[in-house]
C-alpha cells in the first residue's frame, strides 16, 4: 500500500506535464529557429549564385560584343560559337540568371537567322522568370520569329500575350503587327479589334496613324463594317 507521502498529487502531475510541455515547446521553438537561419543561409548562397550568374553573362556579352566593328563573318561566328558554349550551362538556370542567358543566346540565334531556336530561347526566358517586366519583350520577340517562320498563328499567340501589358514600351508597335498578322491570316475582325485599341490607347502615334489606315482599308474592301 503506497503512503500519503508517496502518492503522486494532482499538482504533480500538472506540474510535470507542464515541464514537459516546456521542453517540446523548447524544442519546437530551436527547429523552426534552425529552419530560419537555414532558409536565411539558402537565400545568401542563391543571392551569391545569382551575382556571380550575371557576371559571368555581362563578361560573355562584352567578350561578344567588345570591339566588334571590321571583325570578318568568321571571327563573328567564331565569337558567337565561344558565346553560345559559355552560355549553355546558365540558360538552363531560373530566375535572373536564366532571363538574361536566354535573352542573350535569343540575340545570337536570331543573327544567324535560327529563328526557330530564338524563338525558343526567349520563351525560356519567360519561363525563367515569367513575372520579369521583360515578359512583353520576350513574347514579342518570339511572335518576330514566328513571322520569320511564317508561323502566324504563333505569331499572332504571341503578340497578344505582349500587348497584354499596358506598360510595354512597344506595345503601339506590337497591336499594330497584331492586326497586320491577323489580317494576313484573313482574320479581320480581330484586326479590327487590334488597331481600334491601338487608336484608342495613343491616337497620335505613328502606329495609330497606320491603324485608322488600315481600318479604312479593311471597311471600303467589305472585310469589316
Amino acid at each position: 500500500m503506497i503512503e500519503k507521502n508517496e502518492k503522486v498529487t494532482l499538482a504533480d502531475s500538472l506540474g510535470t506535464a507542464i515541464e514537459k510541455s516546456k521542453k517540446s515547446v523548447i524544442v519546437v521553438s530551436v527547429l523552426v529557429v534552425v529552419a530560419i537561419v537555414a532558409v536565411a543561409v539558402c537565400a545568401t548562397l542563391r543571392a551569391k549564385s545569382a551575382e556571380k550568374g550575371i557576371e559571368q553573362i555581362d563578361l560573355i556579352s562584352y567578350e561578344l560584343t567588345s570591339e566588334a566593328d571590321g571583325l570578318s563573318e568568321t571571327d563573328v561566328a567564331a565569337r558567337q560559337a565561344t558565346a553560345l558554349d559559355a552560355l549553355a550551362p546558365l540558360s538552363g538556370k531560373s530566375g535572373v540568371v536564366g532571363l538574361r542567358a536566354n535573352m542573350l543566346l535569343a540575340e545570337i540565334k536570331f543573327a544567324q537567322k535560327n529563328y526557330s531556336e530564338a524563338r525558343d530561347a526567349w520563351l525560356k526566358a519567360v519561363a525563367a522568370k515569367n513575372k520579369a517586366y521583360t515578359a512583353s519583350l520576350c513574347y514579342y520577340n518570339a511572335a518576330v520569329c514566328s513571322e520569320n517562320l511564317n508561323d502566324i498563328e504563333n505569331a499572332i499567340s504571341y503578340y497578344k500575350q505582349a500587348t497584354s501589358d499596358e506598360d510595354f514600351l512597344l506595345i503601339d508597335h506590337a497591336l499594330y503587327s497584331l492586326g497586320r498578322v491577323n489580317e494576313s491570316a484573313a482574320k479581320y475582325d480581330d484586326a479590327k479589334s487590334a488597331y481600334d485599341t491601338l487608336y484608342a490607347l495613343h491616337p497620335s502615334s505613328q502606329w495609330a496613324q497606320l491603324a485608322k489606315s488600315r481600318l479604312i482599308a479593311l471597311n471600303i474592301a467589305g472585310n469589316i463594317q
